[in-house]
């Protein structure tokens, strides 16, 4: 059951001034109901657990994008890896694919080095990364609260240390450019 870390995850989201999430629960009763239902639906972010089976993935987030902007994402949990994790692991595996179903990168792709503390930062050692962190909430806010006419993205580079660089501009009037680099 992942009701818990589901929960708690949505709280820790719904800290950030750009969401405002509404949460409906579905109950499934058996694999078959819960591969069925566990599919992209318009206009919503799905978020289930099952066992998928030795997929390589211990959780994985699908989105749709139609122009530019998310219309559907399903974020799964894959119990096959995941059924005999501690909280913390569940938790951040949560955490990390709602992330990305808010359109969210990796803030760190190399799960060896030091803990960025954002659930967005792979990690062999979860404990310190189960929050979405300030950086996270930070891209929230550029990408869900700037117009559409204010922001830009300029530049994605996965650099070779696994870290993800963005560039975002943001328009002042039709002419000029400022280029702020997250």
């Amino acid at each position: 059951d992942w009701q818990e870390e589901f929960e708690v995850a949505v709280a820790d989201w719904s800290m950030s001034d750009a969401l405002t999430l509404d949460v409906v629960v579905e109950p499934v009763d058996d694999a078959w109901d819960n591969d069925k239902k566990c599919k992209r639906q318009d206009d919503k972010m799905v978020v289930c657990n099952g066992n998928f089976g030795d997929t390589g993935w211990v959780g994985i987030n699908e989105n749709e994008v139609l122009g530019g902007r998310i219309i559907s994402s399903v974020a799964k949990m894959n119990e096959y890896y995941l059924n005999k994790a501690d909280f913390d692991h569940r938790r951040f595996t949560m955490c990390h694919e709602i992330g990305h179903g808010f359109g969210l990168p990796h803030t760190d792709e190399n799960p060896y080095n030091k803990n960025l503390n954002d659930c967005l930062d792979y990690t062999d050692n979860p404990s310190s990364n189960v929050l979405p962190g300030e950086v996270n909430m930070i891209k929230l806010q550029e990408v869900y609260l700037a117009t559409e006419r204010e922001k830009r993205l300029l530049r994605r580079v996965e650099n070779k240390d696994g870290s993800v660089t963005e560039t975002i501009g943001w328009m002042i009037n039709e002419d000029e450019a400022e280029a702020s680099s997250l």
